[in-house]
């Protein structure tokens, strides 16, 4: 596969752009988490704690165009890692295409796997996808994750309990993942 995004550390100046993204309705009620109405100020604290902030168990990721000017489209991040078990579960992905008709969701899902497997040493990898969100559920499968289970009211979002799948990548599984779309 010909990667057209590429992950790079958080800089101060994302602040702006992840303060938008968050505003967006359609992508916030897709994903898990709780929707935040966040200053921009805020925000910048965030992005600042999260760059000089050395937080073990949490990894957050600048997603970018190649060919780009290096500037932010969305991110990823890499959560609940944890070394002892070599286990982590992949955060929500949120991505705004510069380019009208590109989708780069799996795109991202396999360089933040290519990241925890590689990097990070993990042996599981794990997600969760609300039930209602099968565009998001079919990228998962085809990189490779595998359905655990249906955790039912498992989050609350957009004003009621929902369901979530769990899905999970081995590191087993994943080097024949790599070998197929040639991470």
């Amino acid at each position: 596969m010909e990667f057209e995004v590429y992950l790079r550390a958080f800089k101060p100046e994302d602040a702006v752009f992840i303060n938008d993204l968050r505003k967006s309705k359609d992508i916030e009620e897709k994903i898990g988490g709780v929707t935040k109405f966040v200053s921009l100020e805020r925000e910048q604290k965030w992005v600042n704690d999260i760059i000089y902030n050395d937080d073990p168990r949490n990894g957050w990721l600048a997603v970018c165009e190649k060919g780009g000017d290096d500037s932010i489209i969305g991110y990823a991040s890499v959560n609940d890692i944890d070394y002892r078990n070599g286990t982590c579960m992949g955060g929500g992905i949120k991505v705004i295409s510069p380019t009208p008709g590109k989708f780069y969701g799996l795109q991202v899902l396999l360089l933040g796997m290519k990241h925890a497997f590689e990097e990070l040493r993990m042996v599981r990898f794990a997600v969760l996808v609300m039930e209602e969100n099968p565009g998001s559920l079919r990228i998962m499968e085809r990189a490779g994750l595998k359905r655990e289970g249906l955790m039912r009211n498992y989050i609350y979002k957009n004003g009621k309990h929902r369901n979530c799948w769990m899905l999970s990548i081995t590191d087993t599984e994943y080097w024949e993942v790599k070998q197929k779309f040639d991470i």
